[in-house]
């Protein structure tokens, strides 16, 4: 796959369904779905071939694509769209969602914000037990902490994520703070008659205004700026790009791949040593089942995608469902609305069969259905999980 490089020239509208109101703050939008990054390559496809809409009927200025056109175009994959950060020297670092097994808490012993990790562990002998489907661990903090929880980064750089899914501790002071910076605007109805504003007709609206990182301050220029990379499968060469409601404008360049979504070469090996895997959620992932995906059984048995591997779940650790919708341009109408498993969700696997051909699965896409796979729903990351014999 291409890698590309956006950067907005204007605050990105990416309306999180919320009704407009007075006021609007970070719940009136949401993080670009991956649906959106699709749409966008697919559109520089669509001009790259030279496409043109037919109308529907003769009454309507509206048009659309032959049918054998719209499958061609859904065909193409992409992955993304992912935040990233560069520096003056063009140095690109992609950061992903905070892992759902982190928790920030403030010690009472030391008044500092640590993190710490959460871990599949069965309950207390002693225990009442709990509504988890059987066979379904609980997942409880590594150690007893006396503490409070504490907000915290929500994007932490790619290379962070792998070393905590390898087990590793990290410091909190060592974690960037990255928060997207938000412009609110307010406006007005305007009453027909009058060509004037109605009275205490006001609402607001908010977007990521990713330019604001570039904006100078007292002590000079920004040493960084935000980013949205997008992977895919069509060859585009358009400097300008439209992203997010109301099209506003992106420029967009190629850049060679990173790194950094190579998988481990001694991935299998390690997987393999420990009989267990975990899976991190990259981008929000759609199921069938809701949380559970489609790919397990009733007793949490499968077979992992894109591979032969069998598998059984043991745990996991999710966020609140994220709602996906969008417009169909194909058929000029709203999608339906689908509930998605949030990016950052944590699946504790127990391999059943070797898992040699695991690679194939690294930093690809679990979701049940093969175009939302394409649409780029449910890309992971995979590290080595040791599974404790738990009876």
């Amino acid at each position: 796959m291409k890698h590309y490089l956006l950067e907005p020239l204007a605050p990105l509208v990416c309306r999180s369904g919320r009704p407009f109101g007075t006021q609007a703050d970070a719940d009136d939008i949401n993080f670009p779905l991956p649906s959106a990054a699709a749409g966008l390559m697919r559109s520089q496809h669509l001009e790259a071939q030279g496409w043109i809409l037919d109308a529907e009927t003769e009454n309507s200025t509206r048009g659309r694509l032959r049918d054998d056109q719209h499958h061609a175009l859904q065909q193409l994959a992409s992955k993304g769209p992912f935040l990233a950060q560069e520096d003056r020297d063009g140095n690109i670092t992609v950061l992903v969602p905070k892992p759902a097994d982190v928790l920030y808490l403030q010690e009472r012993t030391t008044n500092k914000t640590n993190i710490h990790r959460l871990r599949p562990a069965p309950w207390p002998h002693d225990a009442d037990g709990c509504d988890l489907p059987p066979g379904l661990l609980p997942v409880q903090l590594q150690n007893t902490v006396k503490g409070k929880p504490q907000p915290g980064p929500a994007y932490w750089p790619l290379e962070h994520s792998l070393r905590w899914q390898r087990g590793e501790s990290l410091n909190f002071a060592d974690l960037p703070a990255h928060t997207l910076p938000i412009e609110t605007r307010t406006h007005v109805q305007i009453d027909r008659e009058r060509d004037a504003a109605a009275e205490g007709r006001l609402y607001q609206t908010a977007a990521y205004d990713l330019q604001a990182a570039r904006k100078n301050h007292h002590q000079g220029w920004e040493e960084c700026a935000y980013r949205l990379l997008i992977q895919s499968e069509v060859d585009s060469n358009s400097p300008l790009v439209r992203l997010g409601g109301e099209g506003r404008l992106s420029r967009c360049r190629q850049i060679p791949p990173d790194p950094a979504f190579i998988p481990a070469a001694d991935l299998a090996d390690t997987i393999n040593a420990a009989r267990g895997l975990r899976l991190t959620l990259l981008t929000p992932a759609i199921f069938q089942h809701g949380w559970r995906p489609g790919w397990l059984d009733d007793t949490l048995h499968g077979t992992l995608p894109h591979t032969d591997i069998r598998v059984r779940l043991r745990a996991c650790a999710i966020e609140r469902w994220q709602p996906v919708s969008g417009w169909d341009m194909h058929h000029h109408r709203p999608k339906a609305m689908r509930k998605a498993v949030a990016a950052g969700a944590v699946y504790w696997l127990e391999t059943l069969t070797p898992a040699d051909h695991i690679a194939a699965l690294a930093f690809s896409a679990i979701s049940d259905d093969p175009q939302a796979q394409r649409d780029g729903f449910g890309i992971v990351s995979i590290a080595a999980w040791h599974t404790p014999n738990y009876s």
